[in-house]
């Protein structure tokens, strides 16, 4: 493997989550290749998370649209290999890591040309055709955060701090400040998630909402996806205390803004959730199919609440009824909720 590598490629296409999860290896390897030209490969919907990112030089946006501009290259579409491989080539890259452990994601890293190309040690989907240096374990013993700094310290890097960096721009920010204008001591609320079986009932967090207003005056802000309207209203239609819906009402890079800005976050296992942590807001995470200790907000001053049931963590999509997150309680979310806030920041 190259020692000095020049020309270097991070794969982390998707999701929201795990791109976020993934942002410290970028800072990682700035540390170890300081003059190297440092590229990160996503999809669009999670490139937001990484644009304008200073560890890198640019965000290559596979299936992007539009024009290239400073720091963001739109390329091809993997349905369009030969022109995809056309873009990566031009670049030149000698070092490749695919961190997504896919066979879309190998193959980006084999039409970069790169000479060496890290993944996993393991044979999910056939990657090994394509990667030629499978030397990062496939913990699921650990964070994943730390799974993902296994490629940082495959290529020499040192893997500490960790540093998560979510740009934002000035015009970014003053949105996500007028947004909160009228509120004050904002508790993000995200009931949205992918998987049904991942959604804590509405009731429970206007429940949460309410008990956090008297207890602390905070207005509840609900935040997610246009298609997390219905939650959101469920949610404003249960609770007695003020409680905002911005759902489908900001950008991923506003929305960190506005997370930036909040007291607390109390979310499901979600993408959203994970900016959360990442930009510093004490975040309670509420997990039931999902593995808490490895998917559950990284760093100090967060929380995971689950129910002890024998079936969880059982990774199912659709799991009905939903016994795991049933089972958690109001008041066990409170409880992680006022650790969290006497440990982090209060009111801000």
């Amino acid at each position: 493997m190259q020692a000095d590598a020049r020309r270097i490629l991070i794969v982390k296409l998707s999701s929201i989550g795990d791109v976020v999860q993934a942002l410290p290896v970028a800072a990682a390897l700035r540390r170890r290749f300081p003059t190297a030209y440092l590229a990160w490969a996503v999809k669009p919907a999670a490139a937001p998370v990484v644009v304008g990112n200073p560890q890198l030089d640019d965000t290559l946006i596979v299936g992007g649209e539009g024009e290239s501009r400073p720091g963001v290259k739109p390329l091809p579409a993997l349905r369009e290999p030969l022109a995809l491989r056309r873009a990566l080539q031009a670049i030149g890259f000698d070092l490749a890591l695919d961190m997504q452990g896919l066979f879309r994601s190998a193959l980006v890293a084999y039409l970069s040309g790169a000479k060496d190309r890290v993944g996993f040690r393991n044979f999910q989907e056939g990657t090994f055709l394509l990667n030629n240096r499978r030397i990062v374990p496939d913990r699921r013993d650990v964070h994943a955060v730390e799974g993902y700094l296994g490629f940082a310290a495959a290529v020499g890097a040192p893997t500490q701090p960790v540093a998560f960096t979510i740009a934002t721009t000035c015009e970014e920010e003053e949105q996500a400040e007028a947004l909160l204008a009228a509120h004050r001591n904002c508790v993000a609320l995200v009931p949205g998630a992918r998987w049904l079986s991942k959604r804590w009932s509405p009731a429970c967090f206007a429940a949460v909402c309410d008990a956090l207003h008297t207890e602390y005056g905070g207005d509840g802000i609900v935040v997610g996806g246009p298609e997390d309207g219905a939650l959101a209203a469920e949610i404003v239609a249960a609770a007695k205390s003020p409680v905002r819906d911005l759902t489908g009402g900001t950008t991923l890079k506003q929305l960190a803004a506005v997370f930036r800005r909040c007291v607390l976050t109390v979310a499901n296992d979600t993408g959203p959730m994970h900016i959360s942590s990442a930009v510093g807001t004490p975040t309670v995470a509420v997990f039931g199919p999902t593995d808490a200790a490895r998917l559950g907000p990284y760093g100090e001053n967060h929380a995971t609440v689950s129910a002890s049931l024998h079936c969880a963590p059982c990774r199912r999509r659709n799991c009905s009824p939903a016994r795991c997150m049933a089972a958690v309680t109001v008041a066990q979310v409170m409880d992680a909720a006022r650790r969290v806030r006497r440990a982090g920041q209060g009111t801000r």
